[in-house]
């Protein structure tokens, strides 16, 4: 629902002590915006949803072990974290409508996630118009959450798919003021050369652009593959001649923990506590599927919309709520589990060995602030076109 705004005159009148007369003062219009109380019978509430952004290293196509091995993995992960809303990365390419463990977004909801927290969580329908040999898959805590639609903003290499959600207020049947939240997920071409993969992000800018005149309550998050801030598809997700559609890349801002210009792959000790890619020492253990060397790169990200940044329509970002999990900015060249050069403690001994078992990535997290609507009053959401 649309604010309102409510317009008063303000005359100012002039009274002449003297016979001459003064000139009349023109009537000055002020709007004034006037929010108003509480609705009867709706609730104060405030809730956190947790968000992540996980590349799950070829799930499903065998090459880790059996999807039966790796839900045990993430079955510790998920407990651990209890994410609300959150992308797994790379995994295998299935048909997301199939019955059975050959759907493996299915297959993750009833033996990874279920297993855990039973009938709390369900996917959005994913896309693979690209036909390409992996996809991604969003997750959602559908107690806190209602999916509304997918929409594919770009088939190139990789799907970059659109999802429209609304939170579950719980006034929502008394105000009918639906607080919606997209989300976009990415995984663009990795390598040395960042040709492609520009193409790709600034096309997926592009598109949203003119999507949305201005951007809504939106993530952006994914496996960028970025090597550092200055590649051209970063650089269209940053910056932006109107700056209701620039995103934000947390820790840069609003949290300030780095600037920019940032290198993370040649200038790694500087951004050690974000590194994403790896979580192991070796390229052959505990398997020859992902990439070794230890932390060594920045390549996943959770960018957020203005909205988000400001908190103008009922989420906001929580500051420094940030976390690369798992990394506790001493896994350079070394496990995610090693006792080399510390003792890992940013979790659990039993998360860092599912993490290093179940990804060769770390997984990125952040947390948004939700206030329920108890007014009926909201900045309006942009339309949506195209």
């Amino acid at each position: 629902m649309k604010f309102k705004v409510f317009t008063y005159l303000a005359i100012g009148l002039l009274f002449g002590a003297s016979c001459s007369k003064s000139p009349k003062t023109a009537p000055v219009t002020h709007p004034v915006t006037v929010i108003p109380g509480p609705l009867p019978n709706t609730v104060d509430k405030t809730d956190t949803l947790n968000i992540m952004a996980y590349n799950v290293l070829k799930y499903g196509d065998g090459c880790q072990g059996s999807t039966d091995s790796l839900n045990g993995y993430l079955k510790t992960i998920i407990q651990y974290l209890h994410p609300d809303l959150f992308s797994f990365e790379k995994m295998a390419a299935f048909d997301p409508t199939a019955a059975g463990s050959v759907n493996l977004a299915a297959n993750i909801n009833s033996n990874g996630l279920d297993a855990v927290f039973p009938g709390r969580y369900a996917y959005a329908m994913p896309t693979n118009l690209a036909r390409a040999t992996d996809m991604a898959v969003l997750f959602y805590n559908k107690q806190k959450l209602t999916y509304v639609k997918t929409e594919t903003l770009e088939a190139n290499v990789t799907d970059v798919d659109l999802y429209k959600l609304y939170y579950n207020d719980p006034n929502l049947s008394i105000t009918h003021d639906t607080t919606y939240i997209y989300v976009l997920v990415n995984h663009t071409q990795s390598g040395t050369s960042s040709s492609i993969r520009d193409i790709q992000v600034s096309t997926e800018m592009r598109d949203l652009r003119s999507k949305f005149e201005y951007l809504p309550n939106l993530v952006n998050m994914g496996d960028f593959n970025a090597h550092n801030s200055l590649e051209q598809g970063y650089q269209s997700i940053i910056t932006s001649p109107d700056t209701s559609t620039k995103m934000s890349d947390p820790p840069f801002y609003p949290d300030k923990s780095v600037n920019y210009p940032a290198e993370w792959e040649t200038n790694t000790v500087s951004y050690a506590p974000f590194l994403t890619t790896t979580t192991r020492a070796l390229a052959t253990v505990p398997n020859s599927c992902g990439t070794g060397d230890g932390a060594k790169s920045w390549y996943d990200h959770i960018f957020i919309s203005p909205w988000l940044v400001n908190g103008t329509n009922y989420v906001r970002y929580i500051p420094n709520s940030y976390n690369t999990i798992g990394n506790d900015g001493h896994r350079m060249g070394v496990d995610i589990n090693s006792a080399s050069p510390i003792i890992n403690t940013s979790a659990p001994a039993p998360v860092l060995n599912a993490l290093f078992q179940f990804s060769d990535k770390y997984p990125i997290t952040i947390k948004l602030l939700v206030k329920a609507n108890r007014n009926a009053y909201s900045t309006a959401d942009p339309k949506e076109r195209n």
